[in-house]
């Protein structure tokens, strides 16, 4: 078998640091390319009331800044600090945009402060947001909450979280049997809407299981208050499992 020669195998290793060199330069030629890139244009997508103004006052970015200065997570961590963000991602591309992403909160009620008036809405984690120009939700209204609007922490009040968890929950004809909830004493009260001529009827469903109790408040409205037309409801109570009591309106003549 013929052996290689001298000049082969050392023309072989040249020609692999001549490869090695080439990569290296184009690897630095590369990483100076990209130290040279800056911030041209920023792309924000997904928000609607969260006004682009004060994200990007949160995510600290402009153009002009070098685009590997820019930290993806942190610029994120900041968006999220807008109480109607939920979850952001920032995203730098090679082409000097800067893309930026949220994802907003859908409310599932609206607190109504001591005035009467719209204080702030609620999503189905307990995370609060201030009313905003063209925000405007078909939610429920809850009236008597004390807590205080704060921008970033959900509720602590775990009755209060499990009520929202369930509103957000609900399929759309169940929704629409809730007008109203009152806190009343650490308890909650839910107001139907009126109904043609039937007047709004008080519902009692305590502290727990409101899935199960706005469950059972449907089912009960199709068998029991849809069937009956001439009968009206002044309170339906669903705090006892297995029953559901009632107190009847008597209709004026």
């Amino acid at each position: 078998m013929t052996r290689p020669s001298v000049w082969w195998r050392a023309g072989r290793v040249v020609l692999g640091v001549l490869l090695l060199a080439g990569l290296g330069l184009a690897g630095w030629h590369g990483w100076r390319y990209a130290r040279s890139v800056r911030v041209e244009r920023i792309d924000l997508q997904g928000a609607r009331h969260a006004e682009a103004e004060a994200l990007l006052a949160l995510a600290q970015v402009d153009t002009g800044l070098v685009m590997l200065g820019v930290d993806p997570a942190l610029v994120a961590d900041r968006m999220e600090r807008h109480p109607w963000v939920a979850s952001a991602r920032a995203a730098r591309l090679p082409t000097g945009t800067l893309r930026l992403a949220v994802e907003e909160r859908v409310p599932v009620a609206l607190a109504l402060g001591a005035d009467g008036r719209p204080a702030y809405y609620l999503d189905a984690a307990g995370y609060r947001m201030p009313p905003a120009p063209g925000a405007a939700y078909d939610v429920p209204l809850i009236e008597g909450l004390a807590a205080r609007y704060h921008p970033v922490t959900p509720t602590e009040d775990p009755v209060l979280r499990a009520l929202l968890a369930a509103l957000g929950g609900l399929d759309p004809a169940t929704d629409a049997l809730v007008a109203t909830l009152t806190w009343k004493q650490g308890e909650v009260w839910l107001t139907t809407p009126p109904a043609g001529a039937r007047p709004p009827v008080s519902v009692r469903l305590g502290r727990d299981d409101f899935a199960g109790r706005l469950r059972r408040l449907r089912l009960f409205w199709d068998r029991a208050v849809l069937t009956r037309p001439e009968q009206d409801f002044a309170l339906i109570d669903l705090r006892f499992a297995g029953q559901i009591v009632t107190q009847e309106a008597v209709r004026a003549p």
